[in-house]
């Protein structure tokens, strides 16, 4: 069995690791803001393309979210 070292890593694959880790980290990121959005910010306007007017008059995520919006100390009423 052959020991892999530093050195017999060649460069390339170490910044092709780099990269997807990078690109990991922003696609999770992105993730994380988004569902910030919708638990902090949304209103019905997230749902309102598929379910009409009744995600503002029922507020559908709002009250998915309304627990968890106290519990972060955020204010929704």
């Amino acid at each position: 069995m052959s020991k892999v070292t530093a050195q017999s890593v060649p460069q390339a694959a170490i910044a092709a690791v780099r990269l997807k880790d990078i690109v990991l980290a922003a696609v999770m990121v992105a993730l994380a803001l988004f569902i910030l959005y919708v638990v902090m910010l949304d209103q019905g306007a997230l749902l309102s393309a598929f379910v009409g007017d009744a995600s503002w008059t029922n507020n559908y995520l709002h009250e998915l979210a309304h627990d968890g919006r106290h519990v972060l100390a955020a204010p929704c009423h």
